[in-house]
């Protein structure tokens, strides 16, 4: 491991967890022409229709969207390059017709999963782990969704227990549980009261889904970053699921208005609609 992290290069040698946007690659390269398109529509969008925000505004709020759906979408389906394209379109679309502005949640998922499934090829260091659990803190204090915490102690837990386990991570899970159990005793919060049948139903049809992409995944294609090594299945599964703990929590603690109040759902969606495509064809 020492010998890896002397030969790492740029970003790498000081973090494992963050992942910059090399234009090498070709969907990164696509990626930095469709955010710029993506800007001129939503502040053009936002100069001819009266939809209550600046265009300067407009602009930064599709294009973070769009990007956060896009980056979450890679990290949980590493192998669906289609799919991250795609929940980028609809978040864009989201934050534009509904007002999905809320990102925050995106990020949370994010870095779990990219926790669970390293895609950089590199364990986390001490800051990395400080610096996710101050994030999800932060975010379960901003939004006052205090299960974010416990879906990190979950994340921790299970990297501590996967392929090549970071055994510290016991810790970490440990500290977010407590400071979940924390807000949990020094405020009032309730689950929301407010979801119906047909909530709970479509929440079923996404678990169903991604349960059937756990399952039948072969074992990922793709590359760390920083390795020659694949993808581990477990740990790529792990993310997705934990990913999808994050927008099930958002829907209990703030009820229906979740579905639209932040683009998360779209990124499930995407990876979803793409592995019904490739199954598909296979058949």
């Amino acid at each position: 491991m020492d010998e890896q992290k002397s030969n790492l290069r740029g970003i790498y040698r000081f973090t494992s967890i963050a992942r910059p946007i090399d234009p090498a690659f070709l969907t990164n390269r696509a990626l930095l022409i469709v955010l710029p398109a993506v800007m001129l529509l939503s502040a053009g969008l936002a100069s001819i229709t009266d939809i209550g925000i600046a265009p300067l505004s407009a602009a930064f709020s599709g294009a973070l969207a769009a990007f956060a759906a896009w980056a979450l979408t890679r990290e949980l389906a590493p192998d669906y390059n289609d799919a991250a394209f795609v929940a980028l379109v609809l978040a864009w679309i989201a934050n534009v017709a509904f007002e999905a502005r809320m990102v925050l949640g995106l990020f949370v998922a994010l870095l779990l999963a990219r926790l669970l499934n390293r895609s950089t090829g590199l364990p986390m260091r001490p800051l990395d782990t400080l610096g996710v659990f101050g994030f999800c803190t932060w975010a379960a204090f901003s939004t006052q969704q205090p299960l974010i915490l416990l879906i990190a102690s979950l994340a921790f837990a299970l990297d501590a227990t996967l392929e090549r386990p970071l055994r510290r991570h016991y810790l970490a899970a440990a500290v977010c549980l407590s400071v979940f159990l924390w807000m949990l005793f020094d405020r009032t919060w309730v689950l929301a009261d407010d979801l119906a049948a047909r909530d709970w139903g479509l929440v079923g049809l996404f678990f169903g889904g991604i349960v059937l992409v756990t399952v039948t995944s072969a074992n990922p294609i793709s590359y760390c970053d920083t390795s020659p090594d694949r993808l581990d299945r477990a740990r790529v599964n792990a993310g997705l699921i934990v990913g999808f703990l994050v927008a099930v929590q958002a829907l209990l603690t703030n009820g229906r208005s979740a579905w639209l109040e932040t683009p998360i759902w779209v990124s499930f969606f995407a990876v979803l609609l793409s592995f019904a495509i490739r199954f598909r064809r296979l058949r």
